[in-house]
């Protein structure tokens, strides 16, 4: 379990019946009846048209052992963290909500040099490395519908370069900061490489406060790999047979024939839910994107499912639980087997799930 801490600045200006209110508030809140209740509980003359907000939470652990009894275990030493901002616009029957988020965390198990290589320290792992950025603008079709013309616009992507502990005949094993392999290996992964952008026109139907449903019958959507060595690397089966793409989903039929972007036209639809219970004690929001491609296959469906469930336990303070169900059938991933070495056996096309326990304490203005 990790413990995050979220803070903020700039809270003078803040009237302390905001800051209760709020801190049983989800971070991304994002639908027009937030700004409206937010001003009326506030009891604010504030006229802005923009609400906005960031959060910072952090996670250390920490152990160190001294000539350790034999089987009692060994050093360790990790840290990250998870920040977001956000910045909504409304006036009247215009409305523009963006948000970044970044989740970022690395680790170091043992001292000394590493069992991979002899002529190495024990290298820094990455636990997790994610960039997310969204970004969707809608005007109102009249002042009294519940329909928006909208345009949504997401981009995902890393930080920090990947590297593998193994040849590149598999380079899916290891997430290491630095090549461990001694051969001068190239990042198997990095910014931009890769990069997913979709570009979705469409209309965003708000049904109320808790539901809304976008569609976008002409998204566009790309995956690019902008690294000419991490696009010529192929994703291959544990058997070593190539699966005819690139390990990020790019195009591949040789080391030197290959394409660093797979662009994609289909339709979108991304639904939103979110709701209180037990007299707000429980928040809830789950986000579902179902994405087909008119070009290719467009009986496979892309899935990309988030929830997030917030139980508040004391002013602010909530244990957390976020999931993700992923499934991209151009996206090839890890095949999780607890009896391979290293617990990956091959790359191949799976859905992919993340799950997520923490304590979360956050302002948000």
């Amino acid at each position: 379990m990790m413990i995050r801490l979220k803070i903020n600045y700039n809270m003078r200006k803040i009237f302390l019946l905001l800051v209760l209110t709020l801190s049983v508030c989800l971070l991304h809140g994002q639908n027009e009846n937030r700004l409206k209740e937010i001003r009326e509980l506030s009891k604010s003359k504030d006229t802005t048209k923009w609400l906005s907000g960031a959060g910072i939470g952090l996670d250390f652990g920490q152990l160190l052992q001294i000539n350790p009894a034999v089987g009692a275990g060994e050093n360790k030493i990790g840290f990250g963290g998870v920040a977001s901002f956000y910045a909504n616009y409304k006036d009247g029957k215009l409305a523009w909500d963006n948000v970044i988020d970044l989740l970022l965390g690395v680790q170091k198990l043992g001292g000394g040099y590493s069992t991979l290589n002899p002529n190495l320290r024990t290298p820094w792992q990455k636990s997790i490395d994610e960039l997310r950025v969204g970004s969707k603008i809608g005007f109102k079709a009249s002042s009294n519908s519940k329909f928006f013309y909208s345009l949504l616009f997401t981009f995902q992507s890393q930080l920090l370069n990947t590297y593998s502990d193994t040849s590149l005949i598999n380079p899916i094993k290891g997430n290491y900061l630095k090549d461990v392999s001694g051969k001068g290996q190239g990042p198997i992964a990095q910014f931009l490489s890769p990069a997913r952008i979709t570009i979705s026109p469409g209309i965003d139907y708000k049904a109320n406060k808790n539901l809304s449903v976008f569609i976008s019958p002409a998204s566009l959507k790309m995956i690019v790999v902008a690294n000419d060595d991490i696009a010529a690397i192929p994703a291959r089966k544990a058997s070593g047979e190539t699966l005819g793409v690139g390990i990020h989903g790019n195009p591949w039929r040789s080391g030197t024939d290959y394409d660093k972007t797979l662009t994609q036209l289909g339709a979108t639809l991304a639904a939103v839910y979110t709701n209180k219970f037990l007299k707000d004690r429980i928040s809830f929001k789950s986000g579902l994107t179902l994405f087909s491609n008119y070009l290719k296959e467009p009986g496979n469906v892309d899935v990309d499912w988030n929830t997030e469930t917030a139980f508040m336990i004391w002013k602010g303070i909530s244990v957390t639980l976020n999931t993700r169900l992923f499934y991209d059938h151009d996206i090839p991933v890890q095949i999780t087997d607890n009896d391979a070495v290293g617990g990956v056996n091959g790359i191949g096309r799976r859905a992919s799930f993340t799950e997520q326990l923490y304590i979360k304490y956050n302002y948000v203005f």
